[in-house]
């Protein structure tokens, strides 16, 4: 069984802000799939389970803590599953401030590099960091005080036609994650700037 798990903020005000990138790729992975997110307050989250009967299991999660507690809801669906963390098996998609818009990175085995949802993912795994991340650019950075701002902002127009473009690539690359693994998935597309 593979874990693809969106990070974001649970609520209306957030729908469509940079922070909840994760989020929207998860959903359309999900429609594109077939399968329906359903809310599972046991496990914090909204969850969906794809194929099984041959095909290899994935669950969708989006936890519906805020970003900072999404560790509780992947402790918890992990340990529910009885699934351990490691690469090619649990992908953390989440907005990247400092990664330009139009731009993706898988990653795998790092620290949260200022990621808050990352930091508390990795806390509640008591420190491990084996899992795959793929990073969705949001920036560029504006720093300081304004990063909190700019990230709970949702996409002007003309942004909004490259981060569509970014989703839909987004989902091909988690289809090569699925079938290769991140080695290859961050080969293929570290390097493409959909903003061009």
């Amino acid at each position: 069984m593979k874990v693809i798990v969106g990070l974001g903020n649970p609520g209306r005000e957030y729908e469509n802000t940079r922070h909840n990138a994760g989020f929207r790729l998860v959903g359309k992975l999900a429609t594109a799939l077939g399968a329906e997110l359903k809310a599972n307050r046991a496990l914090a989250c909204e969850l969906a389970k794809v194929g099984g009967a041959g095909a290899e299991e994935i669950l969708l999660v989006k936890p519906t803590t805020y970003m900072n507690l999404s560790g509780q809801a992947v402790r918890a669906v992990l340990h529910w599953y009885k699934i351990k963390p490691a690469e090619n098996i649990l992908l953390i998609v989440h907005d990247d401030v400092s990664l330009n818009l139009g731009r993706i990175r898988f990653q795998t085995a790092r620290g949260a590099g200022g990621q808050h949802g990352v930091e508390s993912i990795i806390e509640h795994l008591s420190g491990s960091k084996q899992f795959d991340r793929l990073k969705l650019g949001v920036g560029p950075d504006p720093g300081g005080a304004e990063r909190g701002n700019f990230v709970l902002r949702p996409f002007r127009l003309e942004e909004s036609v490259i981060f569509d473009r970014v989703l839909e690539e987004s989902c091909q690359a988690v289809k090569i994650w699925l079938q290769s693994g991140g080695e290859e998935a961050a080969n293929r597309f570290n390097g493409i700037d959909y903003a061009c």
